[in-house]
């Protein structure tokens, strides 16, 4: 029992003994620095923390005289380096003055230093190196101590870019947003949505919103939607609210995003060309506005072509054509041997009523014409829409086969009158000539010098 209780008598005074030793030891410490000047340089804190890249921090250095000496006239300078940067209008150097020696309580000994920075917006996450020197004014000797800053990237997301501009009234049309990701750090667990108040634009086949799970730092994502404008919408500029929202994993809270984007519903059209008749030289088209919005100053041509040409103006001005408007454009059309229509159908209606076959001075290409029809659109852009029209050269040949008809009856008719009265024609001419016969053999009788040409002569 005795040596058990002399044993926790010796684990009980070991303790103690240290902590004597400890106590003594430290007026012998501070004697030793009681003659001299030693700074001790330390990171107070920092606002934000962690500092946020693309943002601005405020460092806080604290420095502190251990030593028992004052010291005097110091300076104290920060050199910045990636991603840090001194807030334009500020010193990278300041002055700390005098910082009294240790003197236990007192806080004469220690000074704060403020610093603010701007962190480069496309430095990655991680823990960044500060350097500090610090010396006495005048001095060439300067110590220097590395402090860490803490570096966070910031989430941020944008809507850069949508494919389309215009939409044509009643035309169903794919509208893509692409979303992208501009900041340092990844985007996840977005939602997207668009709107327009008029309601002239909507989504076909699915809802206004979407949702993306994530976006690496750089990357884009893209966001398709069938959309289709009311086709009664006036042509014009119509505003789209777009909504995206994410989790900020620094404000640790969701951050909505909202801005706008113009489209702009109208644009061009479209014509339906048909040939219409062709009467009188002039070959005419129907020309209709088949398209969803209206065509200005529409001016409609018949270029140079292997088998076409234009007799007088080639171009016809017909104005404005509102959608389901028509109008009727009249050309002097002649075939490449430079004969009209006209002329080559009644050519060949001619050679029909002789029995002939039909010489055709047109080969197949020549059963269509290209026509141009030039309009402005609802955005002040002038176009030009190019149309293949195949003629009715039925129609035509009938039309110019009456005209034909015509000129053949008025033939036939001179014919009939001859061929009705030829033989009194002929009796009245043997008649004459049997009385002239007569009366020259009477003359011959009295005078035998008279000569047939003696009847012609005048009597003096």
């Amino acid at each position: 029992m005795r040596g058990i209780g002399l044993i926790d008598m010796k684990k009980t005074i070991f303790p103690v003994l240290i902590i004597l030793l400890l106590t003594a030891y430290t007026p012998a410490v501070n004697a030793g620095l009681a003659g001299s000047t030693v700074l001790s340089v330390s990171l107070a804190n920092y606002d934000p923390d962690p500092a946020i890249a693309g943002g601005t921090v405020e460092v806080r250095i604290g420095i502190e005289n251990i030593g028992g000496t004052t010291a005097s006239n110091l300076m104290l300078e920060i050199v910045p380096s990636y991603p840090f940067e001194i807030v334009s209008g500020e010193s990278a150097v300041q002055s700390i003055g005098i910082i009294q020696g240790y003197k236990g309580q007192s806080n004469e000994n220690i000074k704060i230093v403020k610093y603010r920075m701007r962190v480069d917006r496309d430095a990655p996450a991680g823990s960044y190196e500060l350097k500090v020197k610090y010396y006495e004014q005048g001095s060439g000797d300067a110590a220097q101590k590395s402090l860490y800053i803490d570096v966070r990237s910031r989430e941020s997301a944008e809507v850069i870019h949508i494919d389309k501009t215009m939409l044509v009234p009643g035309k169903q049309t794919s509208l893509k947003f692409t979303i992208n990701n501009v900041g340092n750090a990844p985007l996840r667990d977005m939602t997207f949505n668009w709107e327009n108040g008029n309601n002239i634009i909507l989504p076909v086949g699915s809802d206004n919103t979407r949702y993306i799970k994530y976006i690496d730092v750089g990357d884009s994502v893209d966001l398709e939607y069938q959309v289709i404008a009311d086709t009664n919408a006036q042509q014009g500029l119509y505003k789209l609210n777009l909504y995206l929202s994410y989790y900020d994993s620094i404000i640790m809270e969701e951050k909505k995003i909202s801005t706008i984007a113009g489209v702009y519903v109208g644009g061009g059209t479209d014509f339906d060309v048909a040939f219409s008749e062709s009467t009188g030289g002039e070959t005419s088209f129907s020309i209709a506005n088949v398209g969803s919005n209206p065509a200005y100053s529409v001016s409609v041509i018949i270029p140079e072509q292997r088998s076409w040409r234009v007799g007088g103006s080639n171009s016809v001005i017909i104005g404005n054509l509102n959608k389901g408007d028509y109008t009727i454009a009249s050309f002097r059309l002649q075939s490449s041997t430079g004969t009209t229509t006209s002329q080559n159908m009644t050519t060949r209606s001619d050679a029909n009523l002789q029995g002939n076959p039909v010489q055709r001075t047109m080969n197949s290409s020549s059963e269509t014409v290209l026509m141009q029809i030039a309009y402005t659109d609802t955005m002040g852009e002038r176009k030009v829409v190019e149309k293949e029209v195949k003629l009715g050269l039925q129609s035509m040949a009938a039309a110019d086969g009456q005209m034909a008809m015509q000129v053949r009856r008025g033939t036939v008719q001179q014919e009939s009158v001859f061929s009705t009265y030829k033989w009194y024609l002929f009796g009245i001419a043997v008649l004459v000539g049997v009385i002239g016969y007569r009366k020259y053999k009477n003359r011959r009788l009295l005078d035998p010098d008279f000569r047939i040409e003696d009847f012609f002569r005048s009597k003096k």
